[in-house]
């Protein structure tokens, strides 16, 4: 069994909030919280110091919000995933976040085991899902989206569709491999030329870019 610890940072501007999830947290054996912080500064600031896998980002906070903490945290740490935090689910707010390849955007009211479940999700290169696309309101969303932008998507050839089917799947690189009989390189190239053409810096991000144009359903 891995002993690996998940690396979790918190930047939420409620103390109370902070607090519970990080109580609720450690009853994962799986999870560490690195860092706690009420706004989105000193997270940036902190991240060389304690680099954590893992971000849960609060989107309302005083003085940098948490839309504009993970414009940056997206440019300069791709590898981080990010997880975003919210007391409602807005669209509008759903929307700006999924440009930049999050892991799952979570209401406040979720149970922290849910929380705990996007975690490990995430720290599998896996997007959590389940309340965000069978949200009502992003499902109109991504609806209105994919009308405005059908005559502008990327090209997915055939073989490149399957890949991305398998992806949603969470086949591995070497399980795709086999189904389609390639080596596991010619998938790699194949999967990175479909990020390109996304423009998207993870797998995870590919998903969602596929999920949100109504590519993938």
């Amino acid at each position: 069994m891995s002993t690996h610890l998940i690396k979790v940072a918190i930047a939420d501007d409620h103390k109370l909030v902070r607090q519970a999830i990080t109580f609720g947290l450690t009853e994962d054996a799986h999870i560490s919280i690195v860092l706690e912080t009420e706004n989105a500064t000193e997270l940036i600031d902190s991240i060389p110091k304690y680099n954590p896998e893992i971000v849960l980002l609060d989107i309302k906070m005083p003085g940098m919000n948490g839309i504009e903490a993970l414009k940056i945290i997206s440019d300069k740490y791709p590898e981080i995933k990010v997880i975003m935090l919210s007391a409602f689910l807005d669209e509008v707010y759903i929307a700006q976040c999924l440009e930049f390849g999050i892991y799952g955007y979570l209401s406040k009211t979720m149970s922290v085991s849910e929380i705990a479940k996007a975690i490990n999700e995430a720290s599998e290169n896996r997007v959590y899902l389940n309340n965000l696309i069978e949200n009502r309101m992003v499902k109109r969303y991504l609806m209105s989206f994919n009308k405005q932008t059908q005559n502008l998507l990327p090209d997915f050839s055939t073989e490149e569709m399957k890949i991305l089917n398998f992806l949603k799947e969470e086949k591995t690189t070497e399980e795709i491999s086999i189904l389609m009989n390639l080596s596991k390189r010619s998938i790699e190239l194949k999967r990175d030329k479909m990020r390109g053409k996304a423009n998207s810096k993870t797998v995870g991000g590919l998903l969602l870019y596929a999920l949100k144009r109504g590519i993938l359903e």
